[in-house]
């Protein structure tokens, strides 16, 4: 018998009532019992990891567009909480030797997991970033979609090792999008990045751009 990934268990447990694999899992002993592993994993996660760095996303510390960011979601993307903290964590993964390195992690029912570029993850899982600043730069992080829709999602000072406050909820639309991490003025990187569009989804890098920066694309898969 041919069994479900976990990715795909993953995606069950995120909308079960639209998951093409439940009545495999309604007869699958093993299914069954992984299933439950995942979601026993996924309660630790959120029972013992959330509530140790609540505290530090909620903390009033953003510039005003954060703020609203939290209230009215960026187009295409909802918001969500996620982890916040200042030091690296065990699962930290990221390109080393270069001046500013971002990493993306996939918040699933089982847990959360670095997210390698280019690797499918469900269209309506949470994301939250780390990046690694040599220097300290003005970091600008944004994501581009399919449709070309830019939406900037961060911006602050940071140095070092560095968890991004707050999160994202992907739209639940399948198909690509790139996350770029930015040193520089944020309205030059913003307007760099709106001339460009779509056309960044292929791209590591914002041309003619002189400050560090990094990017992770994304599969969003049904």
């Amino acid at each position: 018998m041919n069994h479900p990934s976990d990715l795909k268990l993953e995606r069950h447990l995120l909308a079960p009532e639209r998951s093409p694999v439940a009545a495999h899992i309604g007869e699958c002993e093993r299914c069954r019992e992984r299933v439950s592993e995942m979601r026993r994993q996924g309660d630790d996660f959120r029972r013992f990891v959330y509530p140790a760095t609540l505290d530090a996303v909620l903390r009033p510390r953003w510039r005003p567009f954060r703020a609203l960011w939290l209230l009215a979601p960026a187009a295409g993307l909802a918001t969500v909480l996620l982890i916040a903290r200042t030091g690296p964590t065990s699962d930290y993964v990221g390109t080393k030797g270069g001046p500013l390195s971002l990493t993306a992690y996939a918040a699933l029912p089982s847990g959360a997991r670095p997210v390698n570029d280019g690797e499918q993850v469900p269209a309506s899982a949470s994301l939250r970033f780390r990046v690694r600043a040599d220097r300290t730069c003005t970091l600008t992080l944004f994501s581009v979609d399919g449709d070309g829709q830019i939406s900037k999602l961060y911006s602050r000072e940071v140095h070092g090792d560095v968890t991004l406050p707050g999160g994202v909820q992907l739209d639940g639309k399948p198909g690509p999008e790139r996350f770029f991490a930015v040193c520089g003025d944020p309205d030059s990187v913003e307007q760099t990045a709106r001339k460009i569009g779509a056309r960044a989804l292929d791209l590591r890098s914002l041309p003619e751009f002189k400050g560090a920066q990094a990017s992770v694309r994304i599969e969003k898969s049904p």
